[in-house]
């Protein structure tokens, strides 16, 4: 499509782009209205070390090099399928993601969710909050971990509500109207070739035609034909007539 001919559809076509932009603005609307918005909740896990690790009256922030790995382990069972379906019985349509919170360098796991209510966003957060120590429990039983041995987990930070995310209703708007747009510009440019080759088609019979009238006048008529054809034989009539009186 050249530029040149597609700006001058538009021109020509200008009505049909308005109506297409109108119907665009509808369909835009329509979108986002259709599209529910989605709420999302963040939460932070610390992994601690062991009391043993810490000892008697230690830090256990100070401890914290070297609970990466463990912390990585927990953050690959969440992405296990029974774990998954665990999450989906609890909350059904709820996706949540656990993994390494790489802002920090420190052993803190990141759980992030999207729900289709506040509702269903804060109960899948703490239902995967409150289970990482369970599964920490569960992961250090595996491989025998003792008493002080074992290591521990605890909140860092758990939002308390969930916030809206527009993102959803804003790319179905963009889409709608990126669409509704692109369709408009393809109707236009092809109802202004097909208006244009009529018209050409019609210009090209009307010129068909007055050629061919043109033509036809410019060949004798029979009536003419036949008239000089009397005229030449009554000349010729004529003038044996005044041959005769010569020779008379």
């Amino acid at each position: 499509m050249v530029l040149s001919e597609f700006v001058g559809a538009i021109r020509r076509r200008w009505y049909l782009a308005v109506v297409g932009i109108l119907l665009t603005g509808v369909l835009g609307w329509s979108a986002s209205a259709f599209v529910a918005p989605t709420y999302t909740a963040r939460g932070l896990v610390l992994m601690l070390p062991s009391k043993n690790a810490v000892g008697p009256g230690g830090n256990p922030f100070l401890g914290l090099g070297g609970l990466d790995l463990p912390a990585r382990v927990v953050v690959a069972y969440y992405t296990s399928a029974p774990a998954q379906e665990a999450i989906a019985e609890v909350t059904p349509g709820a996706a949540v993601t656990v993994s390494m919170e790489e802002s920090t360098r420190g052993p803190v796991i990141a759980i992030d969710v999207s729900a289709d209510s506040e509702a269903n966003a804060i109960e899948a957060l703490n239902f995967v909050a409150d289970s990482i120590p369970d599964t920490l429990g569960r992961l250090q039983d595996e491989v025998n971990a003792k008493g002080n041995a074992r290591l521990r987990s605890r909140p860092l930070a758990l939002d308390e509500t969930a916030a809206i995310d527009g993102s959803g209703p804003l790319r179905a708007r963009i889409m709608a109207v990126v669409l509704g747009l692109a369709m408009t510009a393809v109707l236009v440019y092809a109802i202004d070739g097909i208006v244009l080759r009529r018209r050409l088609a019609r210009e090209e019979r009307a010129a068909s035609l007055a050629a061919q009238d043109a033509a036809y006048d410019d060949e004798p008529d029979q009536d003419d034909q036949y008239d000089r054809y009397d005229q030449d034989n009554r000349d010729d009539r004529g003038d044996d007539h005044v041959v005769q009186r010569l020779h008379g």
